[in-house]
């Protein structure tokens, strides 16, 4: 198991709890100011359209009528010019020179599908929004970031033209349509169109790409300063540590050592330091130690009692095993005087058929012995001859007289 001191565990704990806040800082701080840049987008997008709308209400409500007035002819008769008749028209060109005058890479068109300018022409992003429009009657605004050309764009829809009744002349047959127009424009473009129907939508792109930079440089910025930040609290965190926990631990740990190095120095204490923990640590560093130290005093003392009792069990058990062997002997010698007996000793046991007259032996085989074959095959006994009274008188009366 791989050990590490106590200071460089709390610096690494430290370092990565710091790293990891400075991290999430940097994110969020990254995240909330995008999300500043597309509230900015979205702001600047309905200036824009609150500006390019309000050009569209003085053609309708001041310009076109004041001309029509001072033509001094009916309205049918007056030809087409799309400068002052087309609000739409002037919008685009008005656009064209903000453009010129300006970098900001804004883009606004009043697009539709089929229109008659194909300066107003709707691309696939914009006509599939045309199209929803037409789905669903509810649906007034759309938001989105899109790419394009690598670069990062917030795009707003917003419905724009319905078809009304009076703008049929315009958009439905040509040769309905002033000569003017038709002329102008041709006989394909925005025309069939049908009452209600939406027809155009305003598209409005702000760039990103200028305010992402701002907000991705803000966050390099602030890493660095977080970098400085860090090197300087982790210093901080060196000297604290050092002066309030390394010290006292190092002076334990030199006591410590020193005892086991030299059990002389057993009972001495420890200064305890200012830190309430590490003081504690020090007073039950010092009371172990004056513990052991009594217990060391004593030890010896305990020894000598204990190797006594130990010499005496010993004798004890040395005198009871002499005993022990004393008599193992003992026995043993009166098991081999009884195995001489027992070897000197046969005796013989069971039925022993012999004749009452002859007093021959019959043995295993049927045969009939002398008395004295058969106790010499049987015994180790041996016999010698001689004569009893009773049969000495019988056998030879001469002698008992003489």
């Amino acid at each position: 198991m791989i050990q590490m001191k106590l200071s460089s565990l709390l610096m690494t704990i430290l370092s990565a709890i710091f790293l990891v806040a400075g991290v999430i800082l940097i994110v969020l701080v990254n995240f909330s100011m995008r999300q500043q840049a597309l509230e900015e987008a979205q702001s600047k997008a309905r200036i824009i359209l609150d500006r390019n709308l309000a050009t569209h209400t003085y053609f309708t409500h001041q310009l076109k009528p004041s001309v029509f007035e001072l033509a001094g002819e009916p309205k049918s008769e007056v030809p087409f010019d799309p400068v002052w008749m087309s609000s739409t028209y002037a919008v685009r060109e008005i656009d064209d020179y903000f453009q010129e005058l300006s970098e900001s890479g804004y883009y606004y068109k009043e697009c539709a599908i089929n229109a008659r300018s194909p300066a107003n022409e709707a691309d696939a992003f914009e006509k599939k929004f045309i199209r929803e429009l037409n789905k669903d009657p509810d649906l007034i605004e759309k938001t989105a970031i899109r790419t394009m050309n690598e670069h990062s764009y917030f795009q707003v829809l917003r419905k724009s033209e319905t078809m009304e009744q009076t703008c049929l002349t315009c958009h439905s047959k040509p040769e309905m349509a002033p000569e003017g127009l038709v002329q102008k424009y041709g006989a394909r473009r925005s025309f069939g169109r049908e009452e209600g129907e939406v027809i155009s939508a305003i598209s409005i792109r702000i760039p990103l790409e200028q305010a992402y930079s701002q907000a991705n440089a803000f966050s390099m910025q602030l890493s660095a300063m977080l970098l400085v930040l860090l090197g300087i609290l982790y210093a901080i965190l060196i000297l604290i540590h050092k002066r309030l926990v390394h010290s006292p631990l190092a002076a334990l740990q030199r006591q410590a050592q020193g005892i086991t190095e030299d059990p002389g120095m057993l009972g001495t204490k420890v200064n305890p330091p200012a830190i309430r923990e590490f003081s504690n640590l020090a007073e039950q560093f010092n009371t172990m130690s004056s513990r052991l130290k009594k217990s060391m005093d004593h030890l010896e003392d305990q020894v000598q009692v204990r190797t006594g009792e130990l010499q005496r069990t010993n004798e004890q058990l040395e005198r009871e095993v002499e005993q022990k062997t004393e008599a193992e002997a003992a026995l043993i010698q009166e098991r081999n005087r009884l195995q001489e007996v027992l070897d000197e000793v046969k005796t013989l046991r069971g039925l022993i058929p012999i004749c009452a007259h002859c007093k021959k032996v019959r043995n295993d085989q049927g045969i009939w012995n002398q008395i004295e074959s058969y106790m010499r095959e049987h015994t180790e006994a041996r016999f010698t001859h001689g004569l009893c009274p009773e049969c000495e008188a019988l056998l030879y009366p001469d002698q008992d007289e003489d």
